[in-house]
């Protein structure tokens, strides 16, 4: 990640540090109106107390004004030139109460020249003015639709944006005395500085606004400022955009939020952030460091796993002798961790837990041991719920839960955990990732009850068998053959970790799987099943999820029938490819995934078929007009012959068997017909089998 010098980006902002600039050196001023024009440097020129230049067009534009008057009035000629522009310093730093803009005035810098004006009370403008106009002292474009400045010394703390407003121009509201600013759903565009050091304001709410970005330092050294709610709309935060926001303790982030620039939360009162996965970049200083620039090391950054928001919380750059060491949290620990703060707990003996309509759900638990049997009761209540995590943190190999408990939560257990016993009474597991870091898990038994799931060989099912739900991932049988009643294997069955974690691993032992009736394959299910070389489906198959069999390595083929009716994205025949993700990061290839397929890898389908054409998309080698003979895929023609072969001596032998019912001389006469007629055949067949194969052979040289 690029960083610039730490006060690069603020070079800018302290020029504009409004209040806070050197006053520029002046020559003096005159009492009295002093209509001579002198030429101060070079294409600038002084008439009374203003200073000016002449455009393109022969028109003045006021560069500056020195005078003590409290009130200012625009001429509408300086030097005989028609005045038609206000720049940026035309009024630096001015001691003025009211300003008065003339008819001719048609253009009025937008770095806005009235920003340093702090004493300001009102702007006049001539009503025949054809760009602008005034509204309560206020300052805007003609058609109302932006708001060029509204004075600092304005007295009243609250002010309500009119609601043809779309912009608030740069500093149009800054260094002001408001507490609240009401904002119409009409605006689109809040420039930079437009709140800055507004010290007595304690809310903004833009979130009924269009906005989409939030400007470099608007909010800047807004001490007060506790409450801030934007919209979805925004994708970009600048550059110290709440920089030095004192009491800003909280913060909501847009769910589509992008851009997060440097500085941008420096000198909050935020301890921890939630940054949203849509968020691409986030810069230097960020998040996590005062005004001085010192590292908040008890900062904590809330993400997803392997997001920007993981990158920026452990960062470093040598050139710039900066190094991140803040704390990370993913969505769901945080989640999780605010859920157990706010239960009301109670702790009896190794266990913690909270009471729910008269019945202990277990929190936590401190017991150690191999093997821990969980009690059916707790202070006199029972134990009828695991709550999630309840176990995560716990290293028995063994958990036994009592025959009382109906829910467990999701992700309940440990990443030790080898054996585990639920109770047959259970009614619910909850989640779809119940067991994803349970790295260790051999068995999963489930005792005799009416409740919702079951088990058989270490593999929990659901009642009926016909969902199968996870088959644990340190199961060291090498061939698995599926009950006769399974119908569906769930998402991740056979693997942990999963997609939602960023990290996935397969059963390490499973070689060879027969699923004889399964209809359904879920997401993911055997992803990263390294071992597992052939896969024998149904006929009747009919779904296989996405990346169902992604990085299945030793998988080199598959037959698939012609029901299927869905394949998910990268179900079969595809591996992880880090060489093209890194192609991908730097833009020099356009995918949706890392995944490249699998060499060599074929489908046996027939022509026409979802999978000949699933193949046929992700440039897969398919192989038609074949049936599978003793676990063999052979030529469909070619098994012909082998069953007219087949049929043949079968033949032969029946008419053997029925000779022996004949006369001695006739069975003879009819043995040796028919082994003459079976002879025949067989030469017949043999003769047939070679043409083939050897028409088969030509073929394949010829495709090679």
């Amino acid at each position: 990640m690029r960083y610039y010098k730490k006060t690069a980006a603020f070079l800018l902002g302290l020029t504009l540090c409004l209040g806070n600039m050197a006053l520029p050196v002046t020559t003096g001023f005159a009492e009295e109106e002093d209509t001579t024009v002198s030429e101060t440097e070079e294409n600038e020129f002084t008439e009374g107390i203003f200073t000016y230049t002449v455009d393109s067009d022969g028109n003045a534009v006021i560069t500056g004004c020195s005078t003590t008057e409290k009130e200012v009035s625009v001429p509408d000629t300086l030097g005989g030139k028609p005045v038609t522009e206000l720049s940026t310093t035309a009024f630096f730093e001015s001691g003025a109460v009211k300003i008065t803009i003339p008819a001719g005035i048609t253009y009025i810098s937008t770095d806005n020249p009235f920003a340093s004006c702090l004493a300001l009370l009102e702007i006049d403008v001539a009503e025949d003015n054809s760009e602008y106009c005034s509204v309560d002292g206020v300052l805007y474009t003609k058609d109302m639709k932006k708001l060029v400045h509204r004075p600092a010394a304005i007295e009243s703390d609250t002010f309500e944006v009119p609601e043809s407003v779309e912009e608030l121009g740069i500093a149009s509201l800054a260094e002001s005395r408001l507490k609240s600013v009401t904002l119409p759903a009409s605006i689109k565009i809040i420039g930079r500085h437009t709140f800055s050091y507004d010290a007595w304001l304690t809310d903004i709410d833009l979130s009924h606004t269009s906005v989409d970005t939030i400007d470099a330092m608007t909010f800047a050294n807004c001490t007060a400022l506790e409450s801030v709610k934007m919209p979805d709309s925004v994708k970009n935060i600048e550059v110290a955009a709440f920089y030095g926001c004192k009491k800003l303790e909280s913060i909501e982030l847009p769910s589509e939020l992008e851009y997060i620039g440097q500085s941008a939360f420096v000198g909050t009162g935020l301890k921890e952030i939630r940054i949203p996965e849509s968020v691409t970049y986030i810069g230097y200083s960020a998040f996590g460091y005062d005004e001085e620039e010192r590292a908040d090391s008890d900062f904590t950054l809330i993400g997803a796993a392997g997001s920007v928001a993981y990158t920026y919380a452990t960062d470093k750059d040598e050139e710039y002798d900066y190094s991140n060491n803040f704390k990370f949290k993913t969505y769901e620990e945080a989640d999780a961790e605010a859920e157990y703060d706010a239960l009301d707990k109670a702790v009896s003996g190794d266990y913690e837990y909270t009471a729910i309509n008269g019945e202990a759900c277990i929190v936590s638990c401190s017991a150690v041991g191999d093997t821990i049997t969980v009690p059916d009761e707790l202070d006199g209540l029972k134990v009828t719920s695991i709550r999630k995590d309840a176990f995560a943190a716990n290293s028995a190999k063994e958990l036994i839960l009592p025959e009382t408990v109906k829910t467990i939560g999701e992700n309940a257990f440990s990443s030790e955990l080898e054996k585990l016993t639920i109770p047959g009474g259970c009614e619910m597991i909850e989640g779809d990732e119940t067991f994803r870091l349970c790295f260790a898990l051999k068995e999963i038994n489930v005792t005799e009850g009416d409740g919702a799931y079951s088990s058989e060989n270490g593999v929990l099912y659901d009642h009926d068998k016909k969902l199968l739900i996870a088959y644990p991932i340190m199961k060291e049988d090498t061939t698995f053959k599926a009950p006769s009643t399974l119908e569906e294997i769930a998402d991740y069955a056979f693997c942990v970790g999963t997609a939602k974690t960023g990290v996935s691993y397969g059963n390490g032992f499973l070689e060879e799987v027969y699923l004889s009736n399964v209809k359904h394959i879920g997401n993911y299910a055997f992803m990263n099943c390294e071992k597992l070389s052939k896969v024998v489906f149904s006929k009747d198959i009919l779904s296989v999820g996405e990346c169902a069999f992604l990085d299945c390595h030793e998988l080199k083929s598959v037959r698939l029938g012609d029901k299927l009716e869905h394949i998910g994205d990268y179900a079969f025949g595809y591996k992880y490819d880090s060489d093209l993700k890194s192609q991908i990061e730097q833009g020099l290839v356009e995918a949706n995934k890392p995944y490249s397929t699998v060499d060599g890898f074929k489908i046996f389908t027939s022509k026409d078929s979802l999978a000949y054409k699933y193949a046929s998309v992700c440039n897969i080698e398919t192989v038609t007009n074949t049936v599978e003979i003793g676990g063999n895929n052979v030529n469909k023609n070619f098994a012909y012959v082998i069953v007219g072969i087949i049929g043949a001596v079968v033949i032969a032998v029946i008419g053997l068997i029925t000779g022996k019912s004949l006369s001695k001389k006739k069975a003879e006469k009819k043995r040796a017909d028919v082994k003459a007629k079976a002879a025949a055949s067989l030469k017949k067949a043999e003769e047939k089998a070679d043409e083939m194969l050897t028409e088969e052979k030509a073929d394949e040289e010829s495709d090679d």
